[in-house]
């Protein structure tokens, strides 16, 4: 998964509208000086894309369409100083408008409409072949599949996606190799407080299919709890989230609290909190944690609450997880009176996606605060900071994260941030633990309830061919673009020379 959310870091960021508007056309004059080919050149671009905006849908706001009109005039000027064919850089533009257009076929009709206006000769109409014949083989080169992945469909859906983000363009391509798969759909009611948690995994990422999940599970007095689940598990759309949200029913049984206890190993640490018929059991990493798969009855938990650069969970850690997990369920404990309070702050940063919060428990005198950060994964320094600020107050932190993926890839320059990351969420955290200390606990009641959902997934497949196609194919095909590009850019020269 990491490969496609990756893809946002090689995508380049530029200036907002009023000064990319003001540096291109003033760097199309400056060109002028040079040759009064390059600002008509830009002029007309910029206009073509305007009207391609209405005509074949080309995704492009001003911003995008004043730096595509640059990009087109520098990629220009070589050619235009050795008074060559100006129609050298139409190979990319060819490209441009395909992809970032949704009437395809209409894309090269327009994209050749500032060529013939710059220069209205058959020359130029013979030169607009070239990159015409090769766009058509590089298109015929991605049409090709990896496993479940057509990589032409989903270049053509990742790229309309990313210059609007409206998820339909991705969600269509997802829906289209989509698994079905039945999942539990949790909730633990502690008073007026809902701690909800599904079989599935809040991604893939920003706000395609189940990357919404976390927000609209965790809407008022409620909490999102990650559960033991993986990227293949993703939703496929937006419809398919609705079908796990109508799932969620919070009324339940009531259940009787037991005292809460610990148990470790080398890697891994176990908080479990018993009741008469069911278990909450919080897994926390001690050096590392990510996505794991186990299979229980249990409510457990993936606090996904040590960030680790590069790890993937390994069979190793699966196996000592569900040792801890075995014991935790098979542990004796006794009843408890409980009191709670919950504390939550609605805020954002850069890697807080919606709100951090608290459920206070306090088991005669015994105090857990389990604090929720709607985040992927905590920062190992900041989450000992957040179980210093608790433990000042008296509480024992149990720290976990959401594994929200709804920032994943939100700017090109933005990828996995946990929380703590952010220097934001350090003051953010030392707010909420003062809230606590003054908050009220009261007589708690518990009440459980858990339905069963089938919907579309990701699945192993797509997830895992994804990757393939991103890793394994990616690098040759931006390879074979710049020749291509290249190729015309050569052949137009020469063609310019002949002429």
């Amino acid at each position: 998964m990491r490969s496609l959310e990756n893809l946002y870091r090689k995508l380049f960021s530029i200036p907002r509208t009023e000064i990319m508007v003001t540096i291109s056309f003033l760097s199309a004059l400056l060109l002028s000086l040079l040759d009064s080919i390059l600002l008509y050149l830009w002029i007309l671009t910029f206009a073509v894309s305007i009207v391609a905006v209405k005509v074949i849908r080309l995704r492009f706001d001003l911003k995008r369409t004043s730096f595509l009109a640059l990009l087109i005039t520098l990629i220009t000027l070589p050619a235009v100083l050795l008074k060559a064919n100006a129609t050298a850089s139409a190979f990319i533009l060819f490209l441009v408008y395909y992809f970032c257009s949704e009437k395809k076929m209409l894309s090269v009709l327009l994209a050749s409409a500032p060529y013939l206006a710059l220069s209205p000769h058959i020359s130029t109409l013979i030169s607009l072949l070239i990159p015409a014949i090769l766009m058509a083989i590089y298109l015929r080169m991605l049409d090709v599949s990896v496993g479940a992945v057509r990589i032409r469909n989903f270049v053509e859906s990742f790229v309309l996606f990313w210059l609007t983000s409206n998820p339909g363009y991705m969600e269509k391509f997802l829906e289209g190799s989509a698994v079905e798969f039945e999942g539990r759909v949790r909730c633990l009611t502690i008073n007026n407080v809902r701690a909800i948690q599904t079989d599935f995994h809040p991604g893939p990422f920003r706000n395609v299919g189940g990357a919404r999940m976390v927000e609209k599970l965790s809407a008022g007095n409620a909490v999102y709890f990650h559960s033991p689940t993986s990227h293949e598990r993703n939703p496929v759309s937006s419809g398919e989230v609705e079908k796990i949200l109508s799932a969620v029913r919070c009324s339940g049984r009531n259940l009787t609290p037991f005292k809460p206890f610990k148990i470790e190993s080398d890697n891994f640490e176990v908080y479990c909190f018993p009741f008469s018929d069911q278990r909450l059991i919080f897994v926390s990493g001690k050096k590392h944690i990510d996505d794991f798969i186990i299979n229980s009855r249990s409510f457990v938990v993936d606090c996904h609450n040590a960030f680790e650069e590069n790890y993937r969970t390994n069979s190793r850690d699966v196996d000592e997880i569900k040792l801890l997990v075995e014991e935790a369920e098979k542990r004796t404990s006794h009843p408890s009176e409980v009191k709670s309070a919950f504390v939550r702050i609605d805020a954002e940063s850069e890697s807080l996606c919606g709100y951090l919060a608290a459920i206070l428990l306090d088991y005669g005198g015994e105090r857990y605060a389990i604090v929720v950060f709607d985040s992927n994964n905590v920062d190992l320094n900041f989450r000992k900071h957040v179980e210093n600020l608790f433990s000042e107050i008296g509480y024992r932190a149990i720290i976990v994260s959401t594994d929200n993926h709804a920032k994943t890839g939100l700017r090109a320059k933005l990828t996995y941030k946990p929380a703590g990351q952010d220097p934001k969420d350090w003051a953010l955290a030392e707010k909420l633990a003062e809230c606590c200390r003054s908050a009220e606990l009261k007589d708690a009641v518990f009440s459980y309830n858990e339905e069963r959902v089938r919907i579309k997934v990701m699945g192993e497949r797509l997830l895992r061919d994804g990757e393939l196609a991103v890793d394994k194919k990616a690098k040759r095909l931006i390879a074979t673009f710049l020749a291509f590009a290249v190729i015309n850019y050569l052949l137009s020269i020469m063609l310019g020379f002949i002429a």
